[in-house]
Formats: structure tokens, C-alpha cells, sequence
């Protein structure tokens, strides 16, 4: 992989581009949501967290070729959530060997098929660049993150444990 911006992925309702810092602000309203917490170990985010994260998402383009997209909708241009793929080098046994795959959907967006539009989306692009398969980990009470996984081909194959709680891991070849 080179270095690289994301490149823009259109779907019948949403728009996927690159992050920019200008998105910090939305990015920061979106993470210290109580709900997005929950899916983040029930940790409140602090400006620096956030920051880091944008970062990483910005960065991983650069470095690696490939990353996080910003989701924002078509017809209001409202920040959706992120979706796309990255290798944090967790601590976590055993290791993650391909692309990580990863989405949110802030809260106000559930429920309109934006999830399986967007990550429609970046598996075709990442059947399209990648050699090799792309994994995911999801907490077992993730139900909804869970159904769209295997919904979209990814299939259970370990737990693995990441910061002292037993998580789903599973491949999508």
C-alpha cells in the first residue's frame, strides 16, 4: 500500500471521504454521546482521546493506504458515523493478523439502513485493494454489529481477549 487519501465512495444515500480536521468538532459531539460510550468500554472520551482518534484516522491513510471514511448523508450533509479499516496493534491475544474492519452510526441515524449501505460499501472497496482477508472484533452484546458482520460474510472464528474481556473475533475472506 502507498500513501494516499481515502478516495470518495458515494452509495445511493451517503457520502464517504476522507476525514479532516474540521471534523473534530462533530467527531467529538459523536464519541460523548452515553450511547457511543457503551460501545467504547463505557469510557468517556476526552478531547484528547478524540483528537488521537482523528488523528489515527487521517494518519492511516498516509501511512498505510487505507483507513477510516467520514459517513456523512447525501441530502443533509449531516456526519453519519465512520466506517473502514485500520491496524492499532492492540494488545490483544491472539493478535489480529489482517485489516481491521470497524463502523459507528451516531445514534440518530440507526435504523435507516445506513450501516449495511456504508459497509457495502468500503467491502467493495476493500475486495478491490486487499490481498488478503479483513477481520473485526465486536463485544457479543454488540447484537446489531454482530448481525451485519455475518450479514456481510464475516464468519465467527475465536474469541480473543482484549482488554481483560473475552470479544468476538471474526473473518470475512
Amino acid at each position: 500500500m502507498t500513501a494516499q487519501q481515502a478516495p470518495r465512495l458515494e452509495t445511493e444515500r451517503l457520502i464517504l471521504k476522507q476525514f479532516t480536521l474540521d471534523e473534530f468538532p462533530t467527531l467529538m459531539a459523536c464519541w460523548s454521546n452515553p450511547e457511543m460510550a457503551k460501545i467504547n468500554g463505557g469510557e468517556n472520551p476526552t478531547a484528547e482521546m478524540v483528537w488521537t482518534r482523528i488523528l489515527r484516522y487521517i494518519g492511516h491513510w498516509q501511512a498505510l493506504g487505507y483507513g477510516y471514511w467520514a459517513v456523512f448523508e447525501k441530502t443533509t450533509g449531516c456526519y453519519a458515523g465512520s466506517f473502514g479499516f485500520q491496524d492499532a496493534h492492540r494488545d490483544i491475544t491472539p493478535e489480529l493478523k489482517y485489516p481491521e474492519a470497524g463502523w459507528t452510526l451516531i445514534p440518530e441515524v440507526r435504523g435507516k439502513g445506513y450501516a449495511s449501505e456504508a459497509l457495502a460499501a468500503v467491502l467493495l472497496w476493500a475486495d478491490q485493494t486487499f490481498s488478503s482477508p479483513v477481520c473485526c472484533i465486536i463485544d457479543e452484546e454488540n447484537k446489531r454489529s454482530n448481525y451485519l458482520a455475518e450479514r456481510f460474510g464475516f464468519q465467527f472464528q475465536d474469541y480473543v481477549n482484549y482488554r481483560g474481556k473475552q470479544i468476538r473475533m471474526l473473518i470475512r475472506q
